[in-house]
């Protein structure tokens, strides 16, 4: 029964890593097909629209998924032993964090290199999103670290203290008497 969360695990991974392949290849076939067509339209008849930039931007979003792809790859393939026994489920794929980040990248490359095939070549500004979803996470935190660690604890505590002063002259006001030592 214990191995058998490691064996969800190990089939979950086995689907994901089967579609990851599948859409990559997927991608990067329509991209190239149409993509020979695209630059050969931009080489033949708008020279002047033609940059090198476009190519460069491709390869190198091209090779940065497949390096995502091959990390994703490693660590979440299973291990079996030679009788076919499961030995390692490999690290879940579905789980949070760095793993999700990687796929988040992967997509969008995935929706750029086929909108700038098909569509326009300003579809490029959508990698603008994963640095500003990246300052949308850690901005935050930076504040809350720098903010609250010098700033923050000290106005708590002027705030505390005036509302307790405060407390202290409204019972004093009502008349109630106090004792002291």
């Amino acid at each position: 029964m214990a191995n058998a969360s490691s064996k969800k695990i190990s089939a979950a991974n086995q689907q994901t890593l089967i579609n990851l392949r599948n859409g990559f290849i997927g991608v990067n076939v329509m991209s190239r097909k149409k993509g020979a067509i695209y630059f050969l339209w931009r080489i033949v008849y708008h020279w002047d629209s033609f940059t090198f930039s476009q190519f460069f931007l491709y390869l190198t979003t091209g090779g940065l998924t497949a390096l995502f792809y091959r990390v994703l790859k490693s660590s979440g393939t299973p291990t079996f032993a030679a009788n076919g026994s499961l030995i390692s489920s490999g690290e879940d794929l579905n789980s949070e964090g760095l793993t999700a980040y990687m796929f988040d990248i992967i997509y969008v490359t995935w929706f750029v290199h086929i909108t700038t095939a098909f569509i326009s070549n300003k579809f490029w500004l959508a990698y603008l999103s994963i640095p500003a979803y990246a300052a949308y996470k850690l901005v935050p935190m930076a504040m809350s670290y720098f903010g609250k660690a010098k700033g923050g604890a000290q106005e708590d505590k002027v705030e505390g203290q005036s509302k307790r002063q405060a407390k202290l002259e409204k019972r004093a006001n009502k008349g109630q008497v106090k004792y002291g030592r």
